[in-house]
């Protein structure tokens, strides 16, 4: 039996469109597969992590969104939104220990409004945002000040907010006196925005070794990196 015959002429098409069409269909794959096999190469941690501790440390500004929990506590015992222009402007607003609390710090001048008369109260001279005691909800950047980084590891990406993120686990020697005499051990999990190379959240368990009740979380969130924000001191 013979099949039928078939010819381009027949319907229309020219044979020079239909090789051209296969020639840019064939350079398309080759395009895509290296695309992919670029995309699937390893990433190199250590490398990763520099990066983004750069880049976030030498952000200008940034919003961000924190709560700590201490112990087994499920409630967290501070919630802080913020937002930061350089190392002398930043204005906080949330909960400490369970007690509502907003505080403007502007040049070498604190402001903190008092939650029953909603009246600014101003402490010239004192710098409390530079206060070690403060220093996580004032400067949050401040978690990630490290001697050194034993252990490190790259766990792949995932989805955060409908957001892809290349993910980081690591054990650091944290720089902070005022935790390092509470805890002895940081387990820290970084979200790293690939577009910017920037730190979007972070995640710290700090325990210690001796004390099965010194137990902390931190859950950080940063945004709005050298964007334009205004803090000025209240009326």
């Amino acid at each position: 039996m013979r099949l039928p015959q078939f010819s381009l002429n027949r319907f229309g098409v020219n044979k020079k469109v239909v090789l051209l069409a296969l020639a840019l269909a064939v350079i398309g794959a080759v395009v895509w597969g290296a695309a992919g096999r670029k995309s699937s190469a390893p990433v190199d941690p250590q490398q990763l992590l520099n990066t983004s501790l750069q880049k976030t440390l030498a952000s200008k500004s940034y919003r961000f969104e924190i709560s700590c929990q201490l112990g087994a506590k499920k409630e967290p015992i501070s919630k802080i939104k913020g937002e930061r222009v350089g190392e002398d402007r930043v204005h906080i607003k949330g909960s400490l220990i369970n007690s509502p609390v907003e505080f403007v710090q502007y040049n070498d001048s604190t402001f903190m409004k008092d939650p029953f008369s909603g009246r600014w109260l101003t402490l010239q001279g004192n710098q409390l945002a530079k206060a070690e005691s403060f220093i996580i909800e004032f400067n949050p950047l401040a978690n990630f000040n490290f001697k050194d980084v034993p252990e490190l590891k790259y766990v792949g990406c995932q989805e955060l907010d409908g957001e892809k993120y290349q993910v980081l686990e690591l054990v650091p020697n944290v720089e902070l006196p005022f935790l390092e005499n509470q805890f002895n051990t940081f387990k820290y999990k970084l979200w790293i925005n690939p577009r910017d190379q920037r730190i979007s959240r972070a995640v710290i368990n700090a325990s210690h070794s001796g004390n099965d009740r010194a137990l902390m979380q931190i859950d950080l969130k940063l945004y709005d990196y050298d964007q334009e924000i205004d803090i000025k001191p209240p009326v």
